[in-house]
């Protein structure tokens, strides 16, 4: 699952971003994003792709997922970071019942 144009200009907009200078750190950061989701919800080794290329809430949280890799790139002293934003974690559990079902 690639991130199409479309996409990639979706995700400048949740990010506030409105040069092309970092689309590459984007893509790089949603890539990220898209795994750790996805581990989070089954087993790396054997999955369904297609699960994921079409679930609407798997693109839910991802989104913000990146965007929170993207925003906290550079670490801050006086900033205290969480590892995911509450929504995100709040979908991964969605996802995996839906994983789960899906499976079966």
């Amino acid at each position: 699952m690639n991130l199409t144009e479309n996409e990639l200009s979706l995700l400048k907009k949740h990010c506030k971003v409105d040069i092309s200078y970092d689309d590459d750190l984007l893509e790089m950061y949603y890539d990220w994003a898209k795994h750790d989701i996805i581990s989070a919800v089954t087993d790396l080794s054997d999955y369904d792709e297609s699960f994921f290329d079409t679930s609407r809430l798997f693109r839910l949280a991802v989104f913000p997922l990146t965007a929170y890799y993207y925003e906290n790139r550079v670490a801050y002293t006086d900033r205290k970071l969480s590892y995911a934003p509450n929504m995100v974690l709040s979908v991964v559990h969605k996802l995996r019942d839906q994983y789960e079902r899906h499976a079966l």
